[in-house]
This record gives C-alpha cells, sequence and structure tokens, in this order.
C-alpha cells in the first residue's frame, strides 16, 4: 500500500480510540473502516440500518458517527449518513484494494457455519504465512480464516507448497470466486469462518486490513 493509503488507515485508526463519555465503546478500528465502506456503498444510510449493517449497538453506532462527522469524512442529511469530499476520497482508496465482503459456500474449506469471501488487490507482497489473517479475525469473532494467494491462475496456501495443496481455476469453489471478484496473479483471497453472518463479515474485513 502507498503512503497515503497508509496515512489513511492510521487515521481510521485512531478514529477507533477517540474517548467518549460513558462506558468503553463496544466497536474497533475494523468496525470503523467498515462504517466508511458501508456509508460509501449505501449511503445516504441512517443510524438504525448502519447499526444492522455493522452488527453493533445503536450507542455505538452514534459514536462511531460522531468521530465520523469530526474528522470530517461523513456529514449527516435528512436521509441519514453521506461521505464528505474528503471520506469520499478516503472510500475510492480503500475500495480500490479492498472488495465488498461476499457470502460464499466455501466448500473443503468452510470454516464455519457462515463463511464470507474478501479480495484484496495486489497484496501477496504483504501475505506471510497467513497466520496474521487468521488471528485478526478471530479477534473479530470469526471462528476460522483461510488465506489464499492468486498465483498462475491458482489459488494456493502460503504456509504450504503449491505441488502440495493448490486450487485450478475449474475448480467448484474457484469458479466462484472467479465469478465474485474476478481476480488477477499477486491478488489475495480470504475466506473467513464464523457462527453468525455478521461475525464472518467483520472477520473477512479483519483480516484483509492485515494486508494493507
Amino acid at each position: 500500500m502507498d503512503r497515503l493509503s497508509s496515512d489513511i488507515l492510521r487515521s481510521l485508526q485512531a478514529l477507533s480510540k477517540l474517548p467518549s463519555p460513558g462506558p468503553a465503546p463496544a466497536f474497533s478500528y475494523v468496525h470503523v473502516c467498515n462504517a466508511l465502506l458501508t456509508i460509501g456503498d449505501d449511503g445516504p444510510i441512517g443510524r438504525i440500518e448502519l447499526s444492522r449493517k455493522l452488527g453493533l449497538g445503536e450507542g455505538a453506532v452514534r459514536t462511531v458517527i460522531k468521530h465520523l462527522a469530526q474528522a470530517r469524512i461523513i456529514s449527516t442529511i435528512k436521509e441519514g449518513c453521506i461521505l464528505t469530499k474528503r471520506g469520499n476520497t478516503l472510500y475510492a482508496r480503500l475500495r480500490k484494494q479492498v472488495s465488498k465482503v461476499k457470502e460464499v459456500d466455501a466448500g473443503p474449506l468452510t470454516l464455519g457455519e457462515f463463511n464470507a469471501a474478501i479480495l484484496i488487490r495486489n497484496a501477496t507482497r504483504s501475505l506471510k504465512k497467513g497466520i496474521e489473517q487468521r488471528d485478526a479475525a478471530v479477534r473479530a469473532g470469526a471462528t476460522g480464516a483461510c488465506t489464499l494467494a492468486v498465483r498462475g491462475g491458482r489459488y494456493v496456501m502460503p504456509f504450504r507448497d503449491e505441488d502440495d495443496w493448490s486450487m485450478s481455476s475449474d475448480e467448484p469453489l474457484a469458479r466462484v470466486l472467479g465469478s465474485l471478484f474476478k481476480p488477477k496473479d499477486g491478488d489475495i483471497v480470504a475466506i473467513v469462518g464464523a457462527g453468525s453472518e455478521r461475525a464472518a463479515e467483520l472477520g473477512a474485513m479483519a483480516a484483509a486490513l492485515t494486508l494493507l
């Protein structure tokens, strides 16, 4: 990721740590990024609908909105939250590298009752062994994560030898991923499983953010 995008992420991390009155906020940096992307995807969006999409209580969402507004990333109108000019710049930079989260039938890579996948573009240089993505997803409430690198038109696991395990583009799950994301060599696909749809989605976003 370039320096500007890294600065964006540091700014969003700082927003998640801003002090608020009352109990400690029940949201994280992942929720703040998710809020920015959700408002960019679906705005104008009201607080109740944003709460539902993020899987957060309305009180926590109210604080997220307040912090984003104070940072001049969003503004509120009668119809709900929208991105400002600055917010649209941040949104475009993040969405350029991170796809929307998609529900998938992960087949042999199923990791929970609900499974979600996300594409991180041109991220193999940031990938180590996939442990960082798994740990981030679990901290976000998922049960596990599988990180796949796209290499030579195949999906490979970073911690295993390509001859030991890889998935060709004509296998059922690969065809699904190809249809959803149209990945290219150098991209990463993270598949995350959890006991609920929201936890799988949040875990997928958490896994993706470790590669930015």
